[in-house]
């Protein structure tokens, strides 16, 4: 598989708190990687720093040239005034955004019920989160990071999301990093696993339910 993004030796420590020690993890062509972890353990800065939106204290990320990255963060950064339809297909024609496949899809899926031309300052917390998500899903992506994605969906909204995801690269295509509290979701989208906990990263094969039997496993051996 072709590398696609690589970090070495990440460290970053906070006022009251380190929060990497040493970490060092690569995303190839056709990972999909759920990471998991307790609360506060750095899930979403580790994504932050290798979607390049924060900086580590040491260490370096590194692109395959060409490379592009998208991701949904926590907090959404759209403006208020800007209507639901330039947030989600930019300046493109009705003609050329409708005759594409994906962008139909991703509306469908997420968008059915907003109108079109609402501004996004009018809209409630969740249905913002379904408008940055959409944004990102109908623009070509090499690496995607997804940080929460399933907040403010409703099962059909999570079902969907989980099929476009499995569907949108070639099995060797295309890498997808996905914080969520979601087990279901991480199983159904997931081939690998990381963990992060007390300063490091511990990388497992599989999705969530193996992910939770190698764990069992290691911690009676370690017992």
């Amino acid at each position: 598989m072709a590398h696609l993004l690589g970090a070495e030796e990440l460290a970053l420590e906070f006022p009251t708190k380190v929060v990497f020690e040493s970490i060092t993890v690569g995303i190839e062509e056709g990972d999909r990687i759920g990471v998991v972890g307790r609360n506060g353990d750095g899930k979403s800065t580790l994504l932050r720093i290798l979607a390049g939106r924060q900086e580590a204290d040491s260490g370096r990320v590194t692109r395959r040239g060409g490379v592009t990255l998208g991701m949904l963060d926590q907090s959404d950064q759209l403006p208020d005034d800007e209507l639901v339809s330039r947030a989600v297909v930019g300046d493109r024609a009705e003609h050329e955004w409708a005759g594409d496949a994906r962008a139909r899809d991703v509306i469908a899926g997420l968008l059915r019920d907003l109108p079109w031309e609402a501004r996004i300052g009018d809209l409630s917390g969740g249905q913002r989160r379904r408008v940055a998500l959409a944004a990102l899903l109908t623009r070509d992506w090499d690496i995607i990071f997804l940080d929460e994605p399933t907040n403010h969906l409703d099962v059909e909204g999570v079902a969907w999301l989980a099929q476009h995801l499995k569907t949108r690269w070639s099995p060797k295509q295309g890498g997808l990093v996905v914080v969520t509290h979601d087990r279901w979701f991480l199983d159904e989208v997931s081939l690998d696993t990381w963990e992060v906990h007390d300063r490091i990263l511990e990388p497992f094969e599989g999705g969530y339910a193996a992910y939770i039997l190698q764990r069992v496993e290691r911690d009676r051996m370690a017992a």
